[in-house]
């Protein structure tokens, strides 16, 4: 009767062991099969960043083009206007008083800050998880040389992400961060001479309403207006055509300035927009995300 129950025993020793190796082989599997998949989803992710780059490159480098060729024209313009002015007189331009004069000169209004408004509904309590940014992933906040770079913990809020961005140190990015009434992210320029550009890992900007296309804010520029001279002659007013050529090249001159301002804008844009894009995933795997 023992040596049957002992032989009862081993047999289900066996077969306990053998499950728990079975068990063990088929928890492995699962695990290599999770490293696989999320492996495939993070070269999607960067293959798909680095097409939309691409497109966004082509974008800047055709905006550029026509930025360049415009200045050319204007400055071709003015160039024949300073010709024409030259070789010739205007008795309505170049008369010059012989008795009292009095002239006007009105000063172009001042630039505004850059203003950065988000499209997604937030509040400060909504937590980035929620929004799509999960643990480690980053929000980039860029004015002129400085970067605040904001890393998510998993378990943390728009209000932390706000209280970060409104750090003001010399090596953060000088903006302000707030929610206007209808829930959207504001950033908002300390000074009127810097742009703001919005970048993140993956999809990140996106999810607190930064997508493509909507990541760059330059400050509002007014239209510059020309000095109203007016002068008034009490008795007798003589042609000079030498006033006519000085009133010609000082409004050449006006509008090369502008054409050659129109210009550097325009290279500094395209720098800024290239460094965003190089760092926002142009170096993803396409190969992966393809096969």
């Amino acid at each position: 009767m023992s040596s049957t129950q002992g032989i009862s025993f081993f047999a289900q020793d066996q077969a306990y062991w053998s499950q728990s190796q079975a068990q063990s082989a088929a928890s492995s599997a699962q695990a290599a099969q999770i490293n696989v998949i999320g492996a495939a989803m993070l070269n999607q992710s960067k293959g798909e960043s680095s097409i939309a780059n691409g497109t966004a490159l082509k974008r800047v480098n055709s905006q550029l083009s026509s930025a360049v060729q415009q200045a050319l024209q204007e400055l071709g313009v003015t160039n024949a206007v300073s010709t024409t002015a030259s070789g010739g007189s205007s008795s309505s331009t170049s008369s010059s008083s012989t008795g009292s004069s009095s002239s006007t000169t009105t000063k172009a209004p001042a630039a505004t800050p850059a203003v950065a408004t988000g499209t997604a509904p937030l509040t400060t309590g909504t937590l980035l998880s929620t929004l799509g940014i999960l643990p480690g992933g980053t929000i980039a906040v860029t004015t002129a040389a400085t970067t605040t770079t904001y890393t998510s913990t998993g378990t943390d809020t728009v209000g932390d992400l706000i209280n970060a961005l409104n750090v003001d140190v010399p090596t953060n990015a000088q903006v302000t961060a707030s929610l206007n009434s209808k829930g959207q992210l504001v950033l908002t320029a300390r000074n009127n001479k810097n742009a703001i550009t919005i970048s993140g890992s993956g999809t990140d900007a996106a999810d607190i309403g930064f997508a493509m296309g909507h990541t760059t804010f330059k400050p509002t520029t007014p239209k510059t207006t020309s000095p109203l001279l007016s002068s008034t002659s009490s008795t007798s007013s003589t042609s000079s055509s030498s006033s006519s050529s000085s009133t010609s090249s000082k409004t050449n001159s006006t509008k090369s300035k502008t054409s050659t301002s129109q210009f550097s804008v325009a290279q500094e844009n395209f720098k800024s927009a290239a460094s965003l894009l190089s760092a926002s995933g142009a170096s993803g795997s396409l190969v992966d995300m393809l096969s």
